[in-house]
């Protein structure tokens, strides 16, 4: 596999507190990417934080959100990541929904062959830039323990009128941002870019389907399974029908199990 990084050589740090896990990914990691050089294996924040504080240099990290003495959180406020970080969880939905939102990779235990590589397929695809501002905004979302947005401004017929997010079956781009409500009426919202309104939305309600979409949790009425990927049935006539890509459809099922 050809590497995402400019370096032929891909340097690796693994935060995992569980030796079987860290093992199987390792060895998964040095099948995909054989020019990877896993540098240490981190079993807690304190001996991550002595390690990074040494300055030496990462492409990638792997980081199991729970470590032995606390969370990876904690680690990334004091040193904040200048590579791309894919986490792993076996059961924090809420810190999964966190990042999911804004597209940061994620695998869930036990780590399958097959997930590992379509992340680093993803990984490879990107560019640095693009990832870590999200990494960033998904961190201080779960630690400061941000509100979610409550209500909204809509324009009616050049009249601004509130309405609440329990009104909100979802929201489409076009020329501009429309919110569709329960009733099936296309409003015009006042925000700029898809991606600063899901940044204000309950990650366990909404769910960013594609680069025009974003979708509420109780509209999903059937999915049906295409060569692209899914495609959702909303109850909502508005929405009616949405793709979502192959890369987007784990994100997507794990999204609607867990907020369950």
């Amino acid at each position: 596999m050809s590497s995402y990084f400019s370096s032929e050589r891909v340097r690796v740090v693994i935060l995992e507190d569980e030796p079987l896990v860290a093992d199987g990914l390792y060895k998964h990691l040095k099948d995909l990417m054989p020019e990877a050089e896993v540098l240490a294996i981190l079993p807690s924040v304190k001996k991550a934080s002595d390690w990074f504080g040494n300055g030496y240099e990462v492409d990638l990290i792997f980081s199991d959100i729970q470590l032995s003495d606390g969370i990876s959180f904690d680690l990334f406020k004091r040193f904040e990541p200048k590579c791309p970080v894919i986490f792993t969880t076996a059961f924090d939905q809420y810190a999964i929904r966190a990042f999911e939102v804004n597209s940061v990779d994620f695998l869930l235990k036990p780590i399958e062959k097959k997930e590992l590589k379509n992340a680093l397929e993803k990984l490879r695809k990107r560019r640095e830039s693009y990832v870590l501002p999200e990494l960033r905004m998904a961190l201080d979302r779960v630690k400061s323990g941000k509100t979610h947005l409550q209500r909204m401004l809509v324009t009616v017929q050049n009249t601004l009128m509130p309405v609440t997010i329990g009104e909100v079956s979802g929201f489409v781009k076009e020329e501009l941002i429309f919110l569709v409500n329960r009733e099936g009426k296309r409003l015009i919202t006042d925000f700029q870019t898809l991606e600063e309104l899901e940044g204000k939305l309950d990650p366990a309600v909404f769910f960013r389907a594609n680069r025009q979409t974003i979708i509420r949790i109780d509209e999903v009425k059937q999915i049906k399974t295409t060569y692209k990927g899914l495609e959702v049935q909303l109850k909502n006539p508005m929405l009616n029908r949405v793709e979502i890509s192959k890369e987007r459809s784990p994100q997507f099922k794990h999204w609607l199990l867990g907020s369950g």
